[in-house]
């Protein structure tokens, strides 16, 4: 139905990307290291009201632990204090005859309580064993041991299982150099903030400060990689926040320059190391939350050489989208998923706890992408380029509206058995498929509806939140934040998570194996976006 430019064989010229590599390697932040000690040793103990049904219980003297006979004691529990994330080193010292033999240690790492509790065996996983934090570690004469991979953790279990009958041990020391590129955090809140939003802003900016390495990760424990729907929250996170809009610029140049050359396809994720190489994958929401990452760098600093050494990238995931996946009556209809022979292309939103539909998210999305590009171009220069995108975001919308919009029951309907769904709600408000009237009776009704998919992420709610905001719903928002991000708070987290279903702590996408989740996970972080850019609602 569209008529763009195909891609040639290749789409972006290799020079072109090697200087969008280049310049992502000039934009490389510098970490910054603080070292952290034990705080406390604690039990972990069974708690039918605690999240997952653990708490650690401050137990014993700290202070035993460098003094006294490991031997004797076996295991211990010891607490950070915090989350953190870098490099764990141990040692041990001699009590008594020397040390005559290797000492061997069990040795496992927890984000929450339940991490060093739940059995890992048998393992059911659908992703890989090798992301749990659990080592035998074997020291040697000199005393001394540094795990060889980054650990993200707050708690340590520490267990001997091997030790010689004829000398003894106590630790000489604990230490946890913790790593990040976040600077000081630039968010002032007003001193009318109530408590339970200060608490949120805090454990939001912690959780976006750990996920700060060498680029924006979407979990430091796992995956540590660059997703570009989680890089999408960051920014607005970091805008309101740390304000390393480097960071932010390394990583669109890095998703530009791995982009694929052949049909200027942008890679749903990459890793930085050893160098940065992306996994095949086309996430279409994924890549039009691109062109939304482009936009609020463009507004939040104003550098129009990166945005205009990236319009070709934002501009060619719409295009691609239009022409590939849209169909002659302006509805998404790319049902197989196929672009321009990816290894594997979807329609993400949301890891919800059942089969999502998405045809009315997208349907909304798409419009959306369009009109923040348009914008970008009309700050370049550029709009003969997407002149015709005002008509076409028109078109989707009015199609959008006629396929999704429920008006006799007052709700947004998705996919031929007309699933009911938070998400799909929010992003026909987002879109603009229906008006502000009708998006609060959506919002309301969707809210009391009978079967219906409630989110399983925080990534989901950020964006019903978004839409309870932009159709002036602003004390459902203020209390939706406050329940959400804020249940997450009285159990007692200290960074946000990955999932949070509060009828269901043990929810999982990765074949329900809870030990896999990430409890430090990057699309949580974004109620400091909230809480700075609408004061009057959150701060007073």
């Amino acid at each position: 139905m569209f008529c763009f430019c195909k891609a040639s064989a290749q789409y972006y010229p290799a020079s072109m990307q090697q200087q969008w590599m280049q310049k992502a390697e000039e934009c490389k932040p510098m970490i910054k290291k603080s070292v952290h000690h034990p705080v406390q040793e604690v039990f972990i103990v069974e708690d039918s009201n605690a999240f997952q049904g653990y708490k650690a219980v401050k137990n014993g003297n700290l202070d035993d632990l460098y003094s006294k006979s490991f031997k004797e004691k076996k295991s211990i529990v010891v607490d950070f204090g915090e989350h953190l994330v870098g490099r764990v080193t141990f040692k041990i010292k001699d009590i008594g005859p020397m040390q005559d033999a290797i000492l061997r240690f069990k040795v496992m790492f927890g984000e929450v309580p339940s991490d060093l509790v739940l059995p890992i065996e048998p393992f059911t996983g659908s992703l890989s064993r090798g992301w749990l934090q659990d080592f035998i570690c074997d020291v040697g004469y000199d005393g001394t041991f540094t795990f060889g991979r980054r650990i993200t953790a707050r708690y340590m279990k520490i267990e001997v299982i091997g030790s010689s009958i004829y000398s003894d041990f106590c630790f000489d020391h604990i230490t946890f150099e913790a790593t990040t590129s976040a600077g000081e955090s630039k968010a002032q809140l007003a001193s009318t903030t109530p408590a339970i939003f200060k608490d949120i802003a805090r454990i939001s900016e912690n959780t976006l400060k750990n996920c700060m390495q060498g680029v924006f990760e979407d979990g430091p424990k796992r995956d540590q990689r660059l997703w570009m729907g989680d890089l999408y929250l960051q920014s607005l996170a970091n805008t309101a926040s740390f304000q390393e809009y480097n960071l932010t610029k390394r990583c669109l140049y890095l998703l530009a320059g791995l982009a694929n050359a052949q049909n200027g396809l942008l890679n749903s994720n990459l890793v930085e190391y050893p160098e940065p190489h992306a996994q095949n994958t086309f996430f279409v929401d994924y890549a039009l939350s691109y062109v939304f990452t482009l936009s609020d760098y463009l507004n939040a600093t104003g550098d129009k050489e990166t945005a205009n050494d990236l319009w070709v990238v934002a501009k060619r995931q719409i295009e691609a989208i239009l022409s590939e996946a849209v169909d002659k009556n302006y509805l998404y209809s790319n049902t197989s998923y196929q672009f321009g022979g990816m290894l594997a292309s979807i329609v993400f939103f949301d890891w919800a706890p059942v089969p999502l539909d998405t045809h009315a998210a997208i349907q909304g999305c798409l419009p959306y992408a369009m009109d923040r590009c348009y914008d970008i171009a009309r700050k370049l220069g550029k709009t003969e380029e997407v002149k015709t995108y005002p008509s076409t975001a028109k078109r989707l919308r009015s199609a959008g509206r006629k396929a999704y919009w429920d008006s006799h029951n007052k709700l947004v309907v998705s996919g031929k058995d007309k699933q009911l769904s938070y998400t799909c709600t929010s992003w026909a408000i987002i879109g603009g498929l229906i008006d502000a009237q009708e998006s609060r009776q959506a919002i309301r009704n969707i809210m009391t509806a009978k079967h219906v998919i409630t989110p399983g992420t925080p990534y989901a709610n950020h964006f019903f939140v978004e839409a309870m905001l932009q159709c002036g719903m602003d004390a459902e928002a203020r209390k939706y934040v406050e329940d959400y991000w804020g249940g997450m708070v009285r159990l007692g987290a200290d960074t946000f998570w990955e999932y949070y279903v509060p009828d269901n702590h043990m929810f999982s996408s990765y074949n329900g194996y809870t030990l896999l989740n990430s409890y430090c996970h990057a699309w949580s972080c974004t109620p400091i976006y909230f809480i700075v850019n609408y004061p009057k609602i959150f701060q007073e």
